[in-house]
């Protein structure tokens, strides 16, 4: 078993420590992909999308390669209720992607940031539900304001946000399967992109064949398509890495991060109009999140039970 996939009991706090550096590397990677998506706006949603898949598999091959772990694959695809699982997954990634990209390109990145947002509430809710997980008072506030804050956003701008509760709702779903999924991280992740690269390779010629596909008009379509792949397996290693460490209300507070970043990218960057109620909702997040951050790693410093 590789490093990588090693379970966080193997060595206690030290592989907890690993899970939260690999899922800050994550949020990390997806915050700033928002401005890359930007770049390639020409390029339609579903494109994208596909090259996401194509090209993350020859990542996932490499580093399946690199780690000797062809056999594990093998023993997980003979195993009908895995690979069911993770056909599953790998379709909610294709279909996240799609909608994710489809925002950002049609000025939508607030709300799908806004979405996003109250993705951490939705994993503690499916952390206490499924996994028996517990959160402290503190914790209950912060899921209060947020809540308020998001009630606040939808009310002032009449129409309630979706978009983004679709995604984090599909990214909770993924997140919670493949905790509970007893494959490893790289294992799991290839195998998924494995399962969508027929229908990407299917809709990349039937894009070209009607004239739609960038790939291949430039060198710089062709890089920056090739590029999604790599940027989008780098995250979900990472992320596949991390939930297998950390607790899954853990991995929620640090879901803050991309949001946070992508919506510093639309504000500043893309110019997206923010309101008064936009602003004051956006504070109550913040608040919510310094109070749940706080209290998480009061939670994190006490010691384990024997």
């Amino acid at each position: 078993m590789s490093a990588i996939d090693r379970p966080a009991f193997a060595d206690g706090p030290s592989e907890a420590r690993k899970g939260v550096a690999y899922c800050v590397a994550a949020h990390v990677v997806w915050g700033v992909m928002a401005y890359y998506f930007k770049l390639i706006e020409d390029a339609s949603p579903v494109e994208i999308a596909v090259h996401r898949g194509l090209w993350s598999i020859v990542v996932g091959l490499a580093v399946i390669w690199h780690l000797g772990q062809f056999d594990n694959v093998r023993r997980a695809m003979a195993n009908p209720r895995i690979l069911l699982t993770l056909c599953f997954t790998g379709l909610l990634i294709l279909f996240g992607w799609s909608f994710y990209i489809w925002a950002i390109q049609h000025g939508r990145t607030i709300e799908a940031t806004l979405g996003f947002y109250v993705n951490p509430l939705m994993n503690v809710v499916a952390g206490a539900l499924f996994l028996g997980e517990r959160f402290s008072r503190l914790q209950l506030v912060a899921i209060i304001l947020a809540v308020v804050a998001v009630l606040i956003q939808t009310i002032a701008s009449g129409i309630v946000p979706w978009l983004g509760l679709m995604l984090s709702a599909s990214f909770c779903l993924y997140g919670l399967i493949r905790k509970t999924t007893p494959v490893g991280a790289t294992e799991g992740f290839f195998i998924e992109v494995l399962v969508i690269f027929v229908p990407s390779l299917a809709m990349a010629f039937w894009l070209d064949s009607t004239g739609e596909a960038k790939f291949l008009t430039t060198p710089f379509y062709t890089l920056m398509l090739m590029g999604c792949g790599v940027l989008t397996a780098v995250a979900l290693l990472f992320f596949a890495a991390a939930i297998k460490r950390i607790r899954y209300s853990t991995a929620g507070l640090l879901q803050y991060i991309s949001p946070s970043l992508v919506f510093l990218t639309a504000v500043f960057i893309f110019g997206e109009p923010m309101d008064g109620w936009r602003w004051f909702a956006f504070a109550l997040l913040w608040v919510a999140l310094a109070i749940y951050s706080y209290s998480a790693l009061e939670q994190m410093r006490e010691p384990a039970p024997a």
